[in-house]
């Protein structure tokens, strides 16, 4: 019998962070099987009613299911999830409880269920993972830095828990939203007919927004003003995009445009715009990944993106630079779209489930 995973999930959209977290077991269903004998069952939930009625079915006996993997919402308070790992830790018999955390930043408020499962799978972990124990302004490493260094009053703002160092084994980073049907197939359709870097019309595409839809900023967001300040004196000499929003349509034509993509931090670290740039082939610049693990991983400094400090100091010499340089830009293009190509097709999310989920199941191949 092959191993069977129930995963608890918050849909399959495209457009969302929960989506991509997800899509990986869809279009590497048939490899999943075939390469490591596990099927999955992706199954809707919106309240953490519905994840109790799913946990409770994969604890029947007789349901075939070896793992479950629980997407709660964010927003879920800490003491309700405790609670419900905590009663579920205690059945028996029972499946490998999993928590799958979608969040944006490399911290949780949700650590506190570590106890209570047999593994915590995050989209992207800090490297040094004794940094969990420190108390980061707002919970975030990050958010800390906005407030400390870049002056931004946090205020009661926070998204963050401290791990039992007991526990800490169980937090492993898994893949990010890089995983989607999107990227792949934007990569393809640039392999084919994507635009030579030296003809891109578009030297800095900037389209990051520094305001929310209210006209308010939030504190990534202030972080985001201050590169677009860093950035600005580049328009005497160069062709930038805007830096509102825009449709769809246009933000992915201007990104198969532009030579260069500025992609700083949002909520977390990794944004949508880190791979949807290299799939469109432009070159990634970007404040500096060297604290987390991720996958697929696109972050290899001079190799696969350009780093930035976090304070964006000198960001407007970098892109000059490599505007300017040609061939090195387009070596780094080359590197990060092949790192990306390579991952969908040659197993990496197969590798990345082996990685992870295969430290708490045994696979039947």
């Amino acid at each position: 019998m092959p191993t069977h995973a129930l995963i608890l999930s918050r849909g399959t959209r495209t457009a969302s962070p929960t989506g991509h977290q997800v899509q990986g077991f869809l279009m590497y269903a048939d490899e999943l099987r075939d390469k490591l004998g596990l099927t999955t069952e992706l199954r809707d939930v919106k309240t953490l009613a519905d994840i109790r009625a799913g946990l409770e079915d994969a604890c029947r006996a007789g349901s075939g299911v070896d793992a479950v993997l629980v997407m709660p919402h964010w927003s879920d308070t800490a003491e309700d999830l405790v609670e419900l790992f905590a009663d579920f830790a205690k059945r028996e018999p029972r499946p490998k409880l999993v928590m799958l955390d979608y969040y944006a930043p490399t911290s949780s408020p949700h650590f506190g269920v570590l106890p209570f499962v047999d593994m915590y799978i995050k989209r992207q972990t800090l490297r040094d993972v004794a940094q969990y124990q420190r108390d980061y302004a707002g919970g975030f490493v990050y958010a800390d830095f906005v407030q400390g260094a870049l002056g931004f009053d946090l205020g009661d703002w926070r998204f963050g828990s401290r791990p039992d160092p007991a526990h800490i084994h169980k937090l492993v980073s898994g893949w990010n939203l890089g995983v989607c049907y999107r990227n792949r197939m934007l990569l393809r359709l640039t392999d084919i007919a994507g635009v030579p870097w030296r003809l891109r019309p578009i030297d800095v595409n900037r389209r990051v927004g520094s305001l929310n839809r209210a006209g308010k900023q939030e504190w990534y967001q202030f972080s985001r003003g201050k590169l677009l300040d860093e950035v600005e004196r580049l328009e005497k000499q160069f062709r930038m995009t805007g830096t509102g929003r825009s449709s769809a349509k246009r933000y992915y034509i201007e990104l198969g445009l532009s030579k260069i993509t500025l992609s700083p931090f949002g909520w977390g670290e990794v944004c949508f715009r880190d791979y949807e740039a290299i799939a469109s082939g432009s070159l990634l610049v970007k404040p500096d990944m060297a604290h987390l693990e991720t996958s697929p991983d696109i972050y290899i400094p001079g190799e696969t993106y350009v780093p930035i400090p976090w304070d964006f100091q000198g960001a407007s010499e970098v892109c000059e630079r490599y505007l300017r340089d040609p061939k090195a830009s387009k070596r780094i293009i080359k590197n990060a779209r092949a790192a990306l190509r390579d991952y969908f097709k040659k197993g990496g999310f197969v590798r990345d489930i082996e990685r992870t989920l295969g430290r708490v199941v045994q696979f039947q191949r």
